[in-house]
C-alpha cells in the first residue's frame, strides 16, 4: 500500500506550480526600468559635471529600482567584476591621496563604482530566460531606433547645407563624441547579429546595413578597424563552435594572413595618403585621418611614457594625465588616449594588475557562454548567436589600445549581459527534470 502511494514530488511536471512564472510577472517593472536604462545609452548630450548626461539619470534610477525589487524580494544577487574592478578602485584612492589632482581622482572613481553597479544590476536583472531575451531585444530596438534617427538627422542635415559644407560628416549626433558613437553602432550591429532580433533576414539586414553605414559617418578609425576584427574574430570563434580548435586554427592562419596581405596593400599603394584628397566626405574624414591619428597618438604616448619613468608605482592619480602635461607644458596636453597606458600610469601597477584581472574575468566568461559542454545560451535564451557578443567584445578590445573605454557606458552594458549568460545561462526561469513516476515503471499493481 506504501508503494502504490504517490509521492508529493513525484507529480508530473505539467501539475506542478508555476512558480518562475509568477516571479517573470513580478520582475515586470525592474526589467522595463533596465530596458529604459539601455535604450538611453546614447543620450549624452547635453552634458552635464563631472562627465555625467542625461543616460546617467535613468540608469541611477534603473539602479535604485533594482535595489528595491531585490530587497523586496529577497532576491540572491551575484557580483560579477567585483575583483578586477575592486583593486582598480583601491588603487584609484591611493593615487588620488597621494597625488597632486585629489579631485580628479574622487571622481573617476565614483564612476568606477556607478558602472560595476550598472554591470551588476543588468547581470543580474537577466537571470531568467524571459529576462534576459527581453534586455537583448531592448538593446535592439532601441538601437535600431537611434541608427535610423542619425542616419535620418544626417540626411536632413545634407540636404538643408549640402554634402560638402554639412557640419555632419564626423556625427556624433546624441553622444556627443564621435569615437563613442562609433563604438556603440558597431557593439549594437553586432548585439543585432546575436540576438537575432528583429527576426526575419529581411528586416535585420536593412538595420545592420544602416547601423554599418552610421559607424561609417562618426568618421571613427578605431570603429571601422575594430569592427572588421570583431567579424574575424567571430568567424573564428563560430568555426571553434561547429567545427572544433583545429579548424579554427586553420581559420585563424587565413584570417591573418588576409589581414596582413591587406595592410601591406594598402601600405604599397599608399591609400591612407590618397584617401586625404578623397572626393568622398566619409572616405576622407575617416582613412584620410591615418596619418594624423598615428603622429597624435605617438606624440601623446612618449609624453605618457616620460610621466610614467619618473612617476611613482602608485600613479599619478586617476583622471591626472592632462593636468600633469599642462603643468609641464608639453607640447601635446591630453588625456591618455587607452586604457592600459592610462591605468598604468594614473593608478599604478596595482591598477594594472586589477585591470589584468578584469580582463581575465571578461575572457573567461566570454569562453563558457561559447563553450558547447555550458548548459546556458542556447536559442531560448535570446542569444542564439553568442559568438557575435565576442565579436563586440573584440571590437571593445581594439578601442582600449586606442581610446579609454573603461568609463564607457556601451562597453559595462556589454559586461553586464555576458555576466548574465555566463553566471545564470538562462537556467533560473527554466523547469527543473520531471520526478520519477512510480506508476510509470510497473513497480504499481
Amino acid at each position: 500500500m506504501l508503494e502504490t502511494m504517490p509521492r508529493p514530488d513525484s507529480r508530473p511536471a505539467q501539475d506542478l506550480p508555476a512558480l518562475p512564472e509568477r516571479r517573470d510577472r513580478g520582475d515586470r517593472v525592474v526589467r522595463w526600468a533596465v530596458a529604459a536604462a539601455i535604450g538611453s545609452l546614447p543620450w549624452l548630450v547635453p552634458a552635464g559635471p563631472a562627465n555625467t548626461a542625461p543616460a546617467d539619470a535613468v540608469i541611477f534610477v534603473a539602479i535604485v529600482v533594482t535595489l528595491l525589487w531585490a530587497a523586496s524580494t529577497r532576491q540572491r544577487l551575484k557580483f560579477p567584476y567585483v575583483l578586477g574592478v575592486g583593486v582598480i578602485v583601491i588603487a584609484g584612492c591611493l593615487a588620488a591621496l597621494l597625488g597632486k589632482y585629489p579631485h580628479e581622482g574622487a571622481i573617476a572613481v565614483v564612476i568606477d563604482v556607478f558602472l560595476l553597479c550598472w554591470a551588476t544590476v543588468v547581470a543580474n536583472v537577466g537571470r531568467t530566460e524571459t529576462a534576459a531575451a527581453f534586455l537583448v531585444r531592448a538593446w535592439c530596438v532601441t538601437g535600431s531606433l537611434w541608427g535610423v534617427a542619425l542616419l535620418a538627422f544626417f540626411i536632413h542635415g545634407a540636404a538643408t547645407s549640402g554634402f560638402a559644407t554639412v557640419d555632419a560628416t564626423r556625427v556624433g549626433f546624441t553622444l556627443g563624441e564621435q569615437n563613442g558613437a562609433g563604438f556603440y553602432f558597431a557593439a549594437t550591429a553586432f548585439v543585432i547579429m546575436a540576438g537575432r532580433c528583429p527576426r526575419r533576414l529581411i528586416w535585420r539586414v536593412p538595420v545592420i546595413a544602416c547601423l554599418i553605414y552610421d559607424t561609417l559617418l562618426t568618421g571613427s578609425l578605431a570603429a571601422l578597424t575594430g569592427f572588421l576584427a570583431g567579424l574575424a574574430v567571430t568567424l573564428v570563434v563560430r568555426t571553434a563552435m561547429r567545427r572544433g580548435g583545429a579548424a579554427a586554427l586553420l581559420v585563424f592562419l587565413v584570417v591573418a594572413v588576409v589581414g596582413g596581405a591587406g595592410y601591406q596593400a594598402m601600405q604599397h599603394y599608399q591609400v591612407a595618403e590618397r584617401s586625404q584628397h578623397s572626393q568622398n566626405i566619409i572616405v576622407r574624414n575617416s582613412i584620410g585621418r591615418e596619418q594624423q591619428s598615428a603622429w597624435e597618438r605617438q606624440a601623446l604616448t612618449y609624453e605618457t611614457l616620460h610621466l610614467w619613468r619618473t612617476s611613482t608605482l602608485l600613479g599619478l592619480g586617476p583622471g591626472a594625465t592632462k593636468s600633469t602635461l599642462v603643468h609641464e607644458l608639453a607640447p601635446y596636453p591630453k588625456s591618455a588616449h587607452d586604457d592600459w597606458t592610462a591605468v598604468l600610469l594614473e593608478r599604478g601597477v596595482l591598477g594594472f594588475a586589477g585591470l589584468l584581472l578584469l580582463v581575465t574575468e571578461i575572457a573567461v566568461r566570454a569562453s563558457r557562454v561559447c563553450s558547447s559542454r555550458w548548459p546556458g545560451p542556447c536559442p531560448s535564451t535570446g542569444l542564439p548567436a553568442p559568438e557575435f557578443l565576442v565579436g563586440a567584445l573584440a571590437t571593445l578590445a581594439v578601442y582600449s589600445f586606442t581610446h579609454q573605454q573603461l568609463h564607457d557606458r556601451t562597453a559595462w552594458t556589454l559586461f553586464g549581459i555576458l555576466a548574465a549568460l555566463s553566471i545564470w545561462g538562462g537556467r533560473a526561469g527554466r523547469p527543473g527534470p520531471a520526478a520519477p513516476n512510480p506508476a510509470a515503471n510497473g513497480r504499481t499493481r
